[in-house]
């Protein structure tokens, strides 16, 4: 791998706002002029799928370990446990998170995280704030993010900024909110081709 290039990835065993966070980062570092690539940590789920599917956009790459001295950036989790292997020895540049921080790094990094509901509700702020447009296509991952992550705004972590931002988001991705959730939501509770033990550690995080 290109040790100057920046992999962006969220946590291990990746829910919906793990990878449409790490897409939606790394498309916002390559328009502020830096070289970065969204990879993945596991694999797909049905739910994250849907996404793909409804895009017509390809998955990120996985990978298992990364090499001494790699860039990185860290979204939608800090912890170690749930990271790549070897992350001690990478250069950790940027953190986006919404989770309690449980993070140390030797050097000064940007650490950005918020209580909110979903990463994807701090970078649609972090889009804003530089000026960087949100297109139709990063609006629906963005949507497809906080969606999941709120459970459509009935999850007790759910804040009004969540459900302000979706809203916007919604109407640049041009889908009814409701109803787009709604069939995103039932995709992810397809369980037919999970084994007992992999139902049992859907979206499973180790502290």
């Amino acid at each position: 791998m290109n040790l100057n290039q920046t992999l962006i990835f969220g946590h291990k065993n990746p829910d919906t706002d793990a990878i449409m966070s790490s897409m939606v980062m790394a498309n916002l570092e390559k328009q502020l002029g830096n070289d970065a690539k969204a990879v993945r940590l596991g694999n797909i789920n049905k739910e994250t799928q849907y996404v793909f599917d409804y895009l017509g956009i390809e998955t990120p790459e996985y990978i298992a370990d990364i090499e001494d001295g790699q860039n990185v950036i860290l979204v939608d989790h800090n912890e170690k446990t749930q990271s790549v292997d070897n992350l001690k020895n990478a250069v950790v540049k940027k953190v986006v998170d919404h989770h309690t921080m449980n993070f140390e790094c030797p050097n000064q990094i940007y650490y950005r995280s918020e209580p909110v509901g979903c990463t994807s509700t701090v970078l649609y702020k972090m889009y804003k704030e530089y000026d960087v447009e949100i297109t139709k296509e990063v609006a629906t991952m963005m949507l497809s993010a906080i969606i999941s992550d709120t459970l459509l705004f009935k999850s007790p972590t759910c804040t009004a900024e969540d459900r302000a931002i979706a809203e916007k988001l919604a109407k640049i991705a041009d889908v009814d909110l409701e109803a787009y959730g709604t069939a995103l939501l039932k995709a992810g509770t397809d369980l037919s081709d999970y084994t007992p033990a992999e139902i049992i550690n859907i979206d499973s995080k180790l502290f």
